[in-house]
């Protein structure tokens, strides 16, 4: 299982499971982040991590992260 946490910055991958509350979800649904969507990894140096999802930038806490499967 490869987490959203444990990625190095510059790399590419696609969202698969969130293990998380609905509420949690939800969460992330309102910044853009589902299954299935494409991110890239611009920032990942231990904190908060910075996505970009298309020609918008979001960062997501190391906690929600951790709880956030990707592919490829």
């Amino acid at each position: 299982m490869r987490l959203l946490s444990n990625q190095k910055s510059g790399c590419w991958c696609e969202i698969g499971e969130i293990e998380l509350a609905d509420s949690k979800k939800i969460r992330l649904l309102g910044l853009g982040i589902k299954s299935g969507l494409m991110v890239s990894v611009l920032r990942n140096r231990g904190g908060d991590m910075v996505l970009a999802l298309g020609n918008a930038r979001v960062s997501v806490g190391r906690t929600l992260a951790q709880y956030i499967e990707v592919k490829g």
